[in-house]
């Protein structure tokens, strides 16, 4: 049975699949996907970004799969509130102007919104919509067991990304979660430390059990100890009762030790020792217990770097670094700049109480122009700002509180880790490139003249760049 309508969308859509930019020919377009006239088993199976015109251009995430009768589709993997305002809105649209019921072609009488004779749904631009029929799709409205639930995937929407770099993190992640060793997360501020703990521990078999988190950074030195084993009644001054440290809490679950690199010297030979066995004791007591808990530790500090400065012990540095994520700032992964913004644009609006469609064309440039030094935590900020800002449907670029000096071309030469010219050299060649083949539809005299080279270099750098077949 089919739920969703159909429309004829006879034109070219661009993916990105990471590998490659190039376009191919769609056939029609629903509120689950598109279905494509071309073969691109190439990048079957892989999420890709999906550009295409409605009445504006709009990127969504998709995967593509291969159907039952064996053809090539883009399935959506946008939340409902994203598809609802893009797709949901142009479906609607043709279908009021096509004046028929795309189910049973009876004639639309008087815009309203379902169909008299066969009953089925005209107005898809509501959100509720879109989530039940993709609900029904999956069988969900009969049968609520799911890999995930929609609750855990709510709270994890803020990690979320199609770039390469932080599909690589989600990977980690899975491998990781399924044994006991200790994890060391590397990162730089706001770029989701924490939430990566969270999802390795969710993973794990200790899921049901406690995830205890302790920023190293956040507490006095002469308390860490305290809040870390915790003591006895009478160990010290105002010690009134018996208190149970966080190791002891965690029990059966997850230990989060973040900021590790800011944690004081004498403290990291207290936590090496009860790394040693899982055993402490609390403070003013003698006896010996055992926890047994799994070690997340994270930082935003060059550990090799402070074991050479003596500010940090090597041997409770290999003691953590046994597996490794590195998370990837912001600007190193702009490919998930705006799925991350019109997500946190779609929440924040619902909490306000405001309908706010998306972005206009100079806000989305100027959210992938920036820098965005604060990553993820600065971006939610922003987007949050401007919510409250904006007084139109769309969010502006004069609503984006972000100031132009740190855009454009300071995305390039942030941190020490992205100052090697040859690289970044390369990144920009590449998305220019991408920019230039999409605007020209593929044709390389409009190429060339769009970037200032020759026809020849325009060959060279597409062939380079693996991307698309072009046109004279």
């Amino acid at each position: 049975m089919r739920l969703s309508p159909r429309v004829p969308f006879n034109r070219e859509v661009y993916i990105d699949c990471q590998k490659e930019l190039f376009p191919v020919k769609a056939e029609n377009i629903s509120l689950l996907g598109i279905k494509v006239e071309d073969s691109i088993s190439r990048c079957l199976g892989e999420e890709i970004v999906v550009i295409l015109e409605l009445e504006d251009s709009v990127s969504l995430r998709g995967k593509i799969i291969r159907n039952e009768f064996k053809e090539h589709v883009i399935v959506f993997l946008e939340a409902p509130e994203v598809i609802a305002s893009t797709v949901g809105k142009y479906l609607t649209a043709k279908i009021y102007k096509s004046g028929r019921c795309p189910f049973c072609q009876k004639i639309i009488e008087n815009f309203e919104k379902y169909c008299k004779k066969c009953g089925m749904f005209f107005d898809y631009t509501k959100p509720e919509i879109v989530r039940f029929i993709r609900d029904f799709k999956v069988g969900k409205v009969f049968y609520e067991l799911l890999v995930e639930t929609s609750k855990e995937l709510e709270e994890n929407k803020e990690f979320i990304g199609v770039s390469r770099p932080i599909k690589q993190v989600f990977a980690l992640i899975r491998k990781y979660a399924t044994n006991d060793y200790p994890v060391l997360i590397i990162g730089e501020t706001g770029t989701g430390k924490e939430l990566t703990a969270k999802a390795i521990h969710e993973r794990s078999k200790r899921a049901d059990k406690p995830f205890v988190v302790v920023n190293c950074a956040a507490i006095p030195e002469n308390l860490l100890e305290a809040e870390l084993f915790g003591y006895e009644k009478g160990a010290f001054t105002d010690a009134h009762r018996r208190k149970i440290g966080k190791i002891e809490y965690a029990n059966g679950g997850t230990l989060f030790l973040d900021e590790i690199g800011d944690m004081p010297v004498n403290m990291q030979a207290k936590l090496l020792r009860f790394l040693e066995d899982l055993s402490f004791s609390r403070i003013g007591g003698n006896e010996t217990i055992y926890a047994d808990v799994r070690i997340i530790a994270a930082t935003n500090v060059d550990l090799e770097k402070a074991v050479e400065e003596g500010k940090f012990r090597e041997d409770l540095f290999y003691r953590l670094n046994v597996l490794t994520i590195k998370i990837p700032p912001l600007r190193e992964r702009k490919e998930d700049i705006l799925p991350l913004a019109k997500y946190f644009l779609i929440k924040h609006s619902r909490e306000v109480g405001k309908k706010i469609i998306g972005f206009t064309k100079k806000a989305e440039e100027k959210l992938t122009n920036y820098s965005w030094p604060g990553n993820v935590r600065e971006l939610i900020n922003t987007v949050r700002k401007a919510v409250v800002l904006s007084e139109g449907e769309y969010i502006t670029d004069k609503d984006l509180d972000i100031k132009e000096k740190n855009s454009t071309y300071s995305s390039y030469c942030f941190s020490t880790q992205s100052l090697n010219l040859r690289e970044n050299i390369e990144k920009l060649e590449e998305n220019l490139i991408k920019q230039a083949f999409i605007v020209s539809k593929g044709n390389i005299s409009k190429m060339a003249k769009l970037l200032g080279i020759s026809r020849p270099k325009v060959y060279s750098l597409l062939e380079k760049h693996k991307i698309g077949e072009v046109k004279n």
